[in-house]
């Protein structure tokens, strides 16, 4: 019996990496299913954790997502299912996309997301860090590492990443936790088409998806999005900016320590955004 999961697929398959990240490697098989393989024990339980909630989020989400179809946890844990059509929108060149029209479809996902019941047959557990405190800590830690790797941000983001927003009076709902470029696939006319990765996903402050907005296109493409999602109040566009920030110097660390200028650039972007708001 072969432990390793990429040893279990059929002979002859085209097996090829995808992407990694920090909690799991993808690969495509045949370019008909993608293998999610953990790459530590905490993501093991994620993993089977998500296979149950998309199979609850599938049926009420106005775009495709990934349902799973096979799931195994020993001897080495490892999951497939039915490869989405698209591209993700970080390998799309920005010329290419239709931030406005992209906005306006991603808020009604949102409105649709955010409003769904907190139901506990879900299995969505409490975000685990409603204080921002952890955010702020690994925000100025991938900040030091990003300036270890040569990119030396300007000191007021320092500053600022010191110094997290109130969260008082939040009313949780189901997000995505980890809603961005990468995660949303684009069809052929550059409009989204599906989203990935579910494994951050919990009840927690809608802001965190929203920041994805912001990083991704800045106040232009989150003000298309309102218009479907929906008004939001002073504290939660404050909350989305610097969760923005936070995402944006992950990507800079990210990148610069994997050798990923894909990741560097959205970064570096996305704090030009936040800059501007």
């Amino acid at each position: 019996m072969h432990d390793d999961p990429l040893e279990r697929m059929p002979a002859g398959a085209r097996i090829t990496l995808l992407g990694e990240g920090t909690d799991f490697r993808a690969y495509d098989v045949d370019g008909r299913d993608v293998l999610r393989i953990p790459r530590h024990d905490g993501a093991r339980d994620a993993l089977l954790a998500e296979a149950r909630w998309t199979a609850w989020l599938a049926r009420r989400l106005p775009l495709p997502i990934p349902s799973y179809r096979h799931v195994v946890l020993s001897p080495r844990p490892f999951a497939l299912y039915a490869r989405l059509r698209g591209t993700p929108a970080l390998r799309v060149a920005l010329e290419q996309q239709d931030l406005a029209a992209i906005g306006a479809r991603l808020g009604e996902l949102l409105r649709v997301l955010h409003g769904l019941p907190l139901d506990p047959i879900s299995g969505l557990q409490p975000d685990d860090d409603p204080t921002l405190a952890a955010w702020s800590a690994e925000a100025l830690s991938d900040l030091r590492t990003a300036e270890q790797h040569g990119h030396h941000l300007d000191a007021r983001w320092a500053r600022e990443l010191g110094s997290p927003p109130s969260v008082i009076a939040i009313t949780p709902c189901v997000i995505h936790g980890d809603f961005a470029a990468e995660h949303v696939l684009l069809d052929e006319d550059a409009m989204p088409c599906g989203v990935i990765d579910w494994s951050d996903a919990v009840l927690g402050d809608p802001a965190r998806d929203l920041a994805g907005l912001v990083h991704w296109g800045g106040a232009p493409m989150l003000a298309s999005a309102l218009q479907r999602y929906g008004s939001i109040d002073a504290a939660t566009l404050e909350r989305a900016r610097w969760l923005a920030t936070c995402r944006a110097v992950a990507d800079v660390a990210f990148g610069a320590q994997r050798g990923r200028p894909e990741h560097v650039g959205a970064g570096l972007r996305a704090l030009a955004h936040v800059a501007s708001m």
